[in-house]
């Protein structure tokens, strides 16, 4: 890692790269960051609509049966009503129904007990549609007493058409059905208005189960449907049907979405909403029938529907990310390409450091900054080079000059030593002669009264001959002092240039 950073700080052409992509990077990341959130909507609003759409489809196509439903029963009512005193026409009537009518699995005609004295106490002409024929009975007995049914009891109680939640037959005998049903059923009346009995068509609930789980915007979606106390009636759970209601869950684990949802649905409210369901967030949405007091809702997970957008996005961070990579490394070659005068150049400066002045500086026709740097730093190359060469020359000549100029600082050197040893020498002797000279002076002339005159001559002589030699002394001092000055002159006259 230390090596790779320590590759980067040295590289210019590295860090230019990698402050190319950064900054690109940033840029994509706006971007990328913009178009994912505004993609996000849309693809939520897109499920919201194809969602609502399928729900709205859905409900459209049950209730438009159930009304062609009710439709057909209300004509039949009619006919039943004209023609109550011909019992063995009710047969004829119930067949009838299921022939107009293919969706249905079941007609009743049923009236109170003793209706039609002749027939006893149970009359009803039922007939059951088993995909491959109708059949027809004459239902009611002891064992299967019509009159305590649903069906039967509460369209007479309210008097008025009421559609039943949904049931199974128990009857034991005649015509056996295991199929679980919803009735549309109507009272009955007679010419006083009297309820005589009830007329009722059933529909199996595998066509509700078939049509609502049908409804499946996405493929991981699916729907539920509600009676009106909110049993389950359709669930892709089946051990939920009519033994669990959605309230069921929330007694054990607390869930006010769930219950807030379950209220709305019973309410016949429609709508929407965004929920965890299982540990999972699902977008829910609810409608309900218009006649039953059902209520039907799909339910999408948020992972069903964002999966398009996921795979765009993850399909778009792979092509940035490899984008990125290609664009780093075409900008480093790109600029370790157009940068290779710079490496040149810092060769070079590296080499002048060391001082190494010939380096080779190539030629360049480049009118950019690099070009013109190159050429300035060839010609200061060159000028280097060349005042360097004057300094080695000029060094040259100084240094024998100077090695002259050492030799004749050792003769001077001698020379003075010797004049030294002898101006050091010479003031004694001069001195000593000086006194002789004084003291013979002093003798004569304290006692040149007694003296002879060849003594007085003899110290005469004698200071004549101390004279001569203080002459020669001052002769030879003076001879020297104008070697001296003389030999300054020319060495003064040496050094100027």
């Amino acid at each position: 890692m230390n090596r790779i950073l320590k590759y980067i700080h040295r590289s210019l052409s590295t860090r230019l790269s990698l402050l190319v992509v950064t900054f690109v990077a940033i840029i994509f990341i706006v971007a990328y960051g913009q178009i994912f959130n505004q993609t996000r909507q849309m693809v939520r609003d897109s499920a919201w609509n194809k969602a609502t759409a399928t729900l709205d489809g859905t409900v459209l196509h049950i209730d438009n049966t159930m009304h062609a439903i009710e439709v057909a029963a209300n004509n039949m009512l009619n006919v039943i009503e004209n023609n109550l005193d011909k019992p063995d026409k009710m047969f004829d009537y119930s067949r009838q129904v299921l022939v107009n009518n293919p969706e249905l699995a079941g007609c009743s005609i049923s009236f109170d007990p003793f209706y039609y004295k002749s027939k006893g106490r149970y009359f009803s002409a039922y007939s059951y549609n088993n995909g491959d024929s109708i059949q027809t009975e004459q239902e009611g007995t002891n064992n299967y007493q019509y009159h305590c049914m649903d069906w039967y009891l509460i369209p007479k109680l309210l008097d008025r058409p009421y559609w039943i939640e949904p049931f199974m037959e128990d009857a034991q005998e005649g015509i056996i059905v295991k199929d679980i049903f919803t009735s549309f059923s109507q009272p009955i009346h007679d010419k006083d208005g009297k309820s005589v009995g009830t007329f009722s068509v059933d529909i199996c609930l595998d066509w509700f189960a078939q049509t609502v789980s049908a409804a499946k915007p996405y493929p991981n979606s699916y729907s539920i449907l509600l009676g009106k106390g909110g049993t389950y009636l359709v669930h892709p759970d089946s051990t939920r049907l009519f033994y669990e209601t959605i309230f069921t869950k929330t007694i054990d684990q607390p869930d006010s979405a769930l219950t807030d949802l379950g209220k709305k649905m019973l309410a016949g409210e429609s709508g929407n909403k965004t929920m965890l369901i299982d540990g999972e967030l699902c977008y829910v949405f609810y409608k309900p029938f218009k006649n039953t007091g059902w209520s039907v809702a799909i339910i999408c997970p948020e992972s069903d529907i964002m999966a398009f957008y996921y795979r765009l996005r993850s399909a778009l961070q792979w092509i940035a990310v490899v984008g990125l990579i290609i664009l780093l490394v075409f900008c480093w070659y790109i600029t370790w390409n157009r940068l290779y005068p710079l490496r040149h150049l810092a060769r070079s400066a590296q080499s002048l450091a060391r001082g190494q002045f010939t380096g080779i500086v190539p030629d360049t026709n480049r009118p950019d900054e690099i070009g013109q740097l190159q050429r300035g730093f060839k010609t200061m190359q060159q000028s280097l080079n060349k005042n360097i060469q004057e300094v080695r020359n000029q060094t040259v000549i100084l240094e024998a000059r100077n090695k002259e100029l050492l030799e004749a600082y050792e003769h001077v050197k001698e020379e003075e030593r010797v004049k030294t040893a002898i101006l050091h020498n010479m003031p004694d002797k001069m001195s000593a002669s000086v006194a002789d000279i004084s003291m013979t002076a002093q003798k004569l002339c304290d006692e040149h009264k007694q003296l002879k005159d060849e003594e007085i001559s003899e110290q005469v002589e004698k200071i004549e001959a101390k004279a001569q030699q203080v002459t020669e002394m001052l002769d030879e001092l003076l001879k020297t002092a104008q070697e001296e000055t003389h030999s300054h002159h020319v060495e003064r006259t040496d050094v100027t240039p």
